[in-house]
């Protein structure tokens, strides 16, 4: 009962404090639980309260002095009425809310105090995290009312379930047209069009996605105050504060509003892609294709993540029906690490929880640290590669902000806890153990470790069967399946040739009846005739070997496998186009494409290799390294190894038009021979996934040795 009172309660007991004019209160429920948000309406601050703590704001009258409040209050809710101590902290909390004043007049000092303090805190909100900085703009409360007026009430539910409808139909159009939509994607995005266009389309869609925030807040009688830039990760991008929202009663009305900016760009992005199957390739058709990707890939990968604080994390903490969602994740996992790790059982509140949020809470707190820290590496990797000087400071500050300092604060809170005060002796060898464990686990335990590349399957020169000469394919005369050397496989023929043979053969008869004639009469003029007769001669004996040629015969003994992606009845080839090919299965290869970081070890350290085939990716083959190019190049072999057949190798951009592409960065090539007899010779030309796997080591060591490549690679040391 002592615990009840507080010693510095006589200093406010006779204080009447009052509500100002501009508080606002709403009443939510979550998980069958009343809560009470008090919101400033001057500066859009919310106070979330619980039942009880709102019990004692309630009496608070401008008339009552805090003793009489606390009388009050203990008389209506007895045992579970709040202590002195926990009024004193409440009416505290209301103070920096600016939602209470007292019985005496405005101390301006005060005041002062508290703009300094709020000043203060937006600096320090900045500079804790300088990869995401806030600018306010403008007041668009008065544009979004005459837009939201100029709708009749009654049928903003049947614009919403039209748009709604008007998204369904866009995503059956893109899974329909998916091909179309991205098979140019990687080609294209370098292109000096889709780099112009995508700063007009990016924060055009941006901006409009704000908006919707906006309409959705007014359409359902809420304010939006503010509007202006942030920039995130050194990106412009357009921001509403759309904190009123917290004050709607029905959490489907919250998430509404946090739904509503990707509503409003997956609706546009399924305009674009209506119009953009009408149109005529050109300008406009690059621009609505544009919006469909960037609507598409930004609403979907990014705005419906719960992890990050954007529109995911507030719909799924409206839908949980768990206000504050990270911070009281993070209050939950700490208060169970002193529980249960530290066995801690003396001066240790449990947090309030309903009924099913703990699993929440504690999955939540994990899954968003390990997010974060991986956000935060990837950034910092990338405004460091982008602004090299300026890029590395800011990167190596948003570290020390976002990962060392929070990491520091958390020790030195942890440390000087009342309640793991006892416990110390075992903080410190907890600490210690997990620290080794880990440590061990990472660098002493040494697990599999493996190279991936892509790779291609190749023949070995000499295999391709090609047209002998430019023709039409007319008969097919040996299918897939063994042959011996010299065997018939194709005949294809130029109808132009015989054509032509007939033509020289009439001419030849003509020679020889005019030589016959003039043997006897004029012996100059004959022998003329007999050169020009012997010039037909040849012409008809080359025109009838080119005809005879017109059979493709198997170069060698081996499985003949025919071009699969060609009909050759009746289909005109060039002379030399690939037609097929005669492979010895012992001879077949694949040339795995080695990034130049990743050369030396591959070289020094090969324990096996195995090969999976794009097309049938359950199958492994098992490997041998035949021949290793020693020296780098940036010709790579075939297109299916890039990025716009399906790779990972990005090409250089001048190289596009060539007739043997060039990757951006150089490669090492490995003839790969396989040692399963069952290997498939159909997957001439497929891209092959190849694993070569190395010696065993610790994760640490691999980890270590990822990000060091990734290091060098990104600043190209």
């Amino acid at each position: 009962m002592a615990d009840r009172y507080s010693q510095a309660w006589y200093r406010v007991a006779n204080t009447i404090p009052r509500l100002r004019s501009q508080a606002r209160v709403f009443r939510h429920v979550y998980r069958g639980s009343p809560w009470y948000l008090i919101q400033d309406l001057g500066s859009g601050k919310f106070l979330r309260l619980n039942d009880s703590a709102y019990q004692v704001v309630a009496l608070i009258d401008g008339y009552r002095s805090l003793e009489q409040i606390w009388q009050h209050a203990s008389e209506r809710l007895g045992e579970s009425v709040p202590t002195q101590d926990e009024i004193i902290s409440l009416i505290a909390q209301l103070h920096q809310a600016n939602v209470l004043v007292a019985d005496r007049l405005p101390d301006i000092a005060e005041l002062e105090e508290r703009r300094a303090k709020d000043l203060k805190a937006r600096v320090k909100q900045y500079l804790a995290n300088p990869m995401a900085l806030r600018f306010p703009l403008l007041d668009p409360d008065r544009f979004l009312t005459r837009v939201v007026a100029a709708v009749p009430r009654f049928l903003w539910p049947w614009l919403l379930f039209a748009w709604l409808g008007l998204i369904g139909y866009g995503a059956v159009l893109a899974v329909m047209h998916f091909g179309a939509l991205t098979e140019d994607i990687s080609r294209l995005a370098f292109s000096p069009q889709y780099i112009g266009m995508l700063f007009i389309v990016f924060p055009l869609l941006k901006v409009l996605h704000e908006i919707g925030h906006g309409i959705a807040i007014k359409a359902q009688g809420g304010q939006c105050h503010e509007m202006g830039l942030m920039l995130l990760v050194l990106m412009p991008i357009p921001y509403v504060d759309a904190s009123h929202s917290s004050g709607f009663r029905s959490k489907y009305q919250r998430m509404l509003v946090a739904a509503a900016g990707m509503i409003t760009e997956l609706g546009l992005a399924s305009i674009a892609l209506m119009l953009w199957l009408e149109v005529d390739p050109g300008l406009f058709r690059v621009f609505l294709q544009e919006v469909v990707l960037v609507a598409g890939v930004s609403a979907l990968l990014f705005n419906i993540n719960p992890l990050l604080r954007l529109d995911g994390y507030y719909i799924l903490s409206d839908w949980l029906e768990i206000p504050n969602l990270g911070q009281r994740a993070n209050q939950y996992f700490g208060y169970t690490i002193k529980r249960y790790f530290l066995r801690v059982r003396r001066h240790l509140a449990a947090p309030s929880l309903a009924k099913g949020e703990a699993p929440w809470l504690w999955f939540y707190a994990i899954l968003s640290f390990a997010y974060r820290m991986f956000l935060a590496a990837m950034i910092t990797l990338f405004v460091a590669g982008e602004l090299f000087f300026i890029g590395v400071l800011l990167a190596a500050w948003a570290i020390y902000m976002m990962i060392i300092l929070p990491i520091a604060k958390t020790a030195h809170a942890a440390w000087h806890d009342p309640a793991i005060s006892p416990r110390r002796p075992r903080l410190v060898a907890m600490t210690i153990t997990t620290v080794a464990l880990v440590a061990g686990l990472l660098f002493l335990a040494p697990v599999p470790s493996a190279t991936r590349v892509d790779g291609v399957v190749w023949v070995p020169q000499g295999a391709e069967v090609s047209a002998p000469l430019g023709c039409f394919g007319i008969e097919v005369l040996s299918g897939p399946g063994p042959v011996a050397s010299g065997a018939p496989l194709l005949r294809c023929e130029d109808p132009l040739l015989a054509g032509e043979l007939k033509g020289l053969r009439a001419q030849a008869d003509q020679y020889r009846a005019d030589l016959a004639s003039q043997l006897t009469q004029d012996t100059v003029l004959a022998a003329n005739i007999r050169q020009e007769l012997a010039t037909i001669e040849s012409a008809i004996d080359d025109l009838q070997q080119r005809l005879e040629d017109s059979v493709v015969r198997s170069p060698a003994a081996g499985r003949f496998v025919p071009n699969t992606q060609i009909d050759f009845i009746d289909r005109y080839f060039r002379r030399g186009e690939t037609l097929g090919y005669v492979i010895d299965d012992r001879r077949m290869t694949v040339l795995a494409a080695v990034p130049q970081r990743q050369a030396q070890r591959v070289s020094a350290d090969r324990q096996s290799v195995a090969v999976r085939l794009a097309d049938a990716p359950q199958n492994e083959h098992r490997m041998q390294v035949v021949r290793e190019v020693p020296a780098a190049t940036r010709a790579l072999p075939s297109l299916v190894l890039s990025l716009e057949g399906g790779g990972d190798i990005g090409l250089d951009p001048q190289s596009r038009e060539q007739a043997t592409p060039l990757a951006l960065e150089p490669v090492f090539l490995l003839e790969l021979a396989p040692l399963d007899v069952d290997f498939p010779v159909e997957a001439i030309g497929q891209r092959a996934h190849v694993r070569i796997g190395h010696t065993p080591e610790p994760l640490g060591v691999q980890a270590y040795r990822v990000i060091r490549d990734i290091f060098l690679e990104r600043f190209m040391i």
